[in-house]
């Protein structure tokens, strides 16, 4: 049971990770803003106009901001890109790159410097934002849709199904738990979810009568999101299950992988 228990806590932390991550061809379209910040009007020099041309030379689906969105790409979680031409200062050259940032202003990809000695405003700006977008092109985007949430949720459920139904809690309604380090808590149960009090502590990060844990039951038996009280103060959330005897394990992420704290009845 054990290791079963290992196993579906193991997937779901795989999921998660999964579901967070993104590479630039899960990205179904791009924003090309009418006017970037260093012009002075809308598509000068026909920049904005030759940018959208070379994402769309790319394979990449891109509408000017202006545009109005079909709703199949809008109902997409987060599905699209929004570019942003940077102009770096010069005297003798043009310089010019740009990012691609997703809806939470994260930077998903930042092009090379496009440089050009050309004299003529038009051709300058061209020739460097061309230099910039060969990064890009080295990429060789393709569209790929990445799958909903609760479709790989579903997924999980019906994989871990035959290991977890039998499984049955463990947890007696009130229980004092312990760990190698000494620190002493007390799990309240709520219906099936719980609430854990410091009970005693070596260290004095923590009080006697502190609130310092929340496990908030889920779908799976013996298996709780947690809401984790570090030693900063600040909630973090992990994953905690029970194990075939009844003691509490719970995950946190380090550098070298994930650590499992245990506490003993």
């Amino acid at each position: 049971m054990k290791k079963n228990i290992l196993l579906v806590v193991s997937i779901l932390f795989y999921t998660q990770f999964t579901i967070a991550q993104k590479s630039l061809n899960n990205y179904a379209y791009i924003i090309v803003p009418d006017q970037f910040s260093f012009q002075k009007e809308k598509d000068q020099y026909q920049l904005n106009s030759l940018v959208k041309f070379l994402f769309d030379k790319e394979g990449v689906k891109t509408f000017f901001s202006s545009e109005k969105i079909p709703q199949k790409y809008v109902r997409l979680d987060c599905g699209g890109l929004k570019l942003n031409v940077k102009k770096a200062s010069s005297l003798l050259k043009t310089k010019l790159s740009f990012d691609l940032t997703d809806c939470y202003n994260n930077i998903i990809f930042s092009s090379k410097l496009g440089t050009s000695n050309e004299k003529e405003y038009k051709k300058a700006y061209h020739a460097s934002i061309r230099a910039a977008f060969e990064s890009f092109k080295k990429l060789n985007y393709t569209y790929t849709p990445i799958r909903s949430k609760a479709v790989i949720v579903e997924e999980i459920k019906e994989t871990v199904s035959n290991v977890i139904t039998n499984a049955k809690p463990v947890l007696a309604n009130k229980k004092v738990y312990i760990n190698k380090a000494k620190l002493s808590i007390e799990l309240k149960g709520n219906n099936g979810s719980y609430i854990g009090y410091v009970q005693s502590s070596p260290s004095i990060e923590y009080t006697k009568g502190d609130l310092i844990c929340k496990l908030f039951k889920t779908s799976l038996p013996n298996v709780f999101k947690v809401q984790w009280k570090d030693s900063y103060g600040n909630f973090i959330n992990t994953i905690g299950y029970f194990d075939e005897i009844g003691n509490l394990k719970i995950d946190f992420s380090s550098p070298d992988g994930i650590k499992v704290m245990s506490f003993e009845k």
